[in-house]
């Protein structure tokens, strides 16, 4: 498929947002524009929401009391993330709402190992790393070391924002993030010099991947247009470049080993 050719008053778009053009709750949004904004708000409503469920039940299952309290509490910050989009997206005449009752937000794959790459197994929005479960310990500490570290760096792009309601949101949201990856470093330690080390690994190896292909695919183009439009900073591999210097840089202190990422041997999208 052939890139696709901007118009002349979508390529000045372009440069009024380059040169500080910004969108305030109410303003009437460029066609192309509030189509993009949408696209980004309710994959990360979708996540979010998402996140939280598969988070849930480790409230119960968490080690010891204070774990309980704080995974509860992460619980807690994931479902006011999708709440803040929630109000967002109702802000741009999108009906969440319906779109809950009617999806399966909480629904995971039954394969413990699974790994599917870039496809979509349910009709949202969710990034495609919430449809794994989480089946152990290991595995929410994995997913606040990884995933809550990734999503980090791709919110601080939004810090930024193009459209100020999400700017503002996103600030709250980015720090509680902050927290949560800290949680998992912390855990990453702790596991790495125990005698589940050797599980850790091998769930990492699983975990890795998947959290990978949370960058999205090289040859996309979607993401230039996000970059275009001020409503992300960077491309994904510059971000993708950065996540994986730290969590190697992380990685190697704590004993363990990433596995090779080959993104040509994923499943790719139907």
């Amino acid at each position: 498929m052939s890139a696709r050719q901007y118009t002349e008053e979508e390529i000045k778009l372009f440069d009024e947002i380059r040169n500080g053009r910004k969108f305030d709750a109410g303003e009437e949004l460029p066609p192309l524009y509030k189509k993009a904004l949408k696209n980004l708000l309710w994959m990360q409503h979708d996540s979010e929401y998402s996140g939280a469920l598969g988070y849930a039940p480790w409230i119960e299952k968490a080690p010891t009391m204070q774990e309980k309290v704080i995974v509860a509490q992460i619980v807690k910050d994931e479902m006011r993330h999708a709440s803040v989009i929630y109000k967002l997206l109702e802000g741009l005449g999108e009906d969440v709402m319906s779109h809950i009752e009617k999806t399966e937000l909480g629904w995971k794959s039954p394969e413990d190992k699974a790994q599917i790459g870039f496809q979509r197994l349910k009709d949202d929005y969710r990034v495609n790393i919430f449809y794994y479960g989480i089946n152990f310990w290991e595995d929410f500490i994995l997913f606040n070391f990884l995933m809550d570290r990734a999503a980090g760096h791709q919110l601080e792009d939004t810090l930024d924002s193009s459209y100020l309601p999400w700017k503002k949101g996103i600030e709250g949201i980015y720090k509680e993030e902050i927290m949560h990856l800290a949680h998992g470093d912390k855990w990453i330690k702790i596991l790495a010099a125990s005698e589940k080390k050797d599980f850790l690994q091998e769930r990492l190896n699983i975990w890795w991947p998947r959290v990978m292909n949370v960058f999205g695919s090289t040859s996309g183009r979607s993401n230039d247009l996000y970059v275009n439009l001020g409503l992300k900073k960077r491309n994904n591999q510059m971000v993708r470049d950065t996540f994986v210097k730290e969590v190697q840089d992380m990685c190697e202190q704590a004993g363990l080993v990433l596995p090779e990422y080959k993104e040509e041997e994923q499943p790719t999208r139907q």
